[in-house]
């Protein structure tokens, strides 16, 4: 393993690109030196989509532009000269994102600072779990992966097996997120929660069954961090705790009774969050007040987003919203509803909303889980959820 692999992008620097040179690192499935930048010929563009799209259906890995190379094995750190980096990374990105199919979670592309010389740039492609991605450049449609001695182009066997695979994970997440439901449902969770309704909410980085990752939770029982691992409908990871499948927070304001919501972090990257708080009595009818409900699922979502990036969790991810028990509750517009005779009926007791499958982690989450929300009022009897505007922006205080 060559030691830049270990390290996040933004960590890499000259010493480590020179670390590469000392130990004579070869090139190989992981690694590929390059002494420039990919041109602007469709003859380089096609190249540079070819050898990037490779890593990403084999096992991920490293281009590094700027660093001489013979038999493979790299001599000199010579630099990029008489370049604007931002204006290169920016032409690389867009070269990426318009011409390979589907587009590719997680590249990085960062200029790295040389002494006495231009910059050197590196270009890291994780792994993919959607792939086989195909060059789709200049009437081209290839896909290409990579081995020992580089990147070559897959055949319909290697092309059947790819999809396989792909398709053999997503099932995989499906089943787990099953089973946890069905364990949720017989009270089978990390810590004995409140009976009755319930919302749970699961995130799941696709390939986290096949890549068997396992990430160090040690920094989690921090105090700066406990706010990220707070759950749904609470400000604070508060009872934090180890256990057996990773780091556990929860509430429980009667030390007599139940906790009313947890939240659950495994140490491959999945999260569990479930909370009995966001239901009302205060009628004949039970209700979901619908804004508040909304709220803070897009709070909740932000703070694992931000878990994810802490963690370096590489998209793509399936987020999945389930409601348990809510048959006859009610989906009222606003607080002050309660008593609004037109009050809107959920239809059935489990609501298993269609997951939400997301490859760009950071766009806002109120536009992330735009789609559970709407699945949720089709559920109430309403086309969408009323609190996006007609450019979709989202605000719980309109009335339409």
């Amino acid at each position: 393993m060559h030691l830049i692999r270990g390290k996040s992008i933004e960590e890499i620097s000259e010493q480590d690109l020179l670390s590469l040179i000392e130990n004579k690192t070869p090139e190989s499935k992981f690694i590929e030196y390059k002494l420039t930048l990919p041109g602007n010929s469709d003859k380089n563009k096609k190249e540079f989509l070819a050898d990037v799209s490779s890593f990403s259906n084999a096992a991920g890995g490293h281009i590094i532009f700027g660093i001489s190379a013979k038999g493979g094995i790299p001599q000199k750190l010579v630099g990029l000269e008489n370049i604007d980096p931002d204006s290169e990374i920016l032409r690389l990105d867009n070269i990426l994102r318009d011409a390979i199919a589907p587009r590719l979670p997680g590249v990085g592309i960062k200029s790295i600072p040389l002494s006495n010389r231009g910059p050197a740039f590196i270009n890291r492609i994780p792994r993919s779990w959607i792939s086989p991605h195909m060059v789709i450049y200049g009437g081209s449609s290839k896909f290409y992966s990579r081995n020992s001695a580089g990147k070559y182009q897959l055949d319909v066997f290697e092309l059947r097996t790819a999809f396989a695979a792909t398709s053999v994970e997503s099932n995989r997440i499906r089943e787990f997120h099953i089973n946890r439901i069905g364990k949720i449902v017989a009270g089978e969770t990390p810590i004995a929660i409140e009976k009755g309704p319930r919302i749970v909410l699961h995130i799941i980085p696709l390939g986290v069954f096949e890549s068997r990752i396992n990430y160090d939770l040690t920094e989690m029982q921090l105090s700066e961090n406990r706010q990220h691992l707070a759950p749904i409908d609470a400000s604070y990871g508060s009872n934090f705790r180890f256990n057996f499948d990773g780091v556990l927070t929860f509430e429980r304001p009667d030390h007599s009774k139940p906790a009313t919501n947890y939240f659950q972090l495994f140490r491959n990257g999945i999260i569990e969050s479930a909370c009995t708080t966001l239901f009302t009595y205060r009628t004949d009818t039970p209700a979901i007040p619908s804004d508040g409900f909304e709220e803070e699922l897009v709070k909740a979502l932000s703070r694992y987003l931000s878990l994810y990036s802490e963690l370096e969790v590489e998209p793509p991810v399936f987020i999945m919203l389930s409601l348990l028990g809510v048959s006859g509750f009610a989906l009222p517009y606003k607080r002050n509803d309660y008593f609004d005779i037109q009050l809107n009926m959920i239809d059935r007791n489990d609501l298993i909303v269609p997951e939400i499958f997301v490859e760009d982690l950071s766009q806002p989450p109120e536009q992330i889980i735009r789609p559970a929300f709407d699945a949720v009022w089709n559920a109430a009897g309403l086309l969408n959820s009323p609190y996006y505007d007609s450019d979709g922006n989202w605000n719980t205080r309109r009335r339409g």
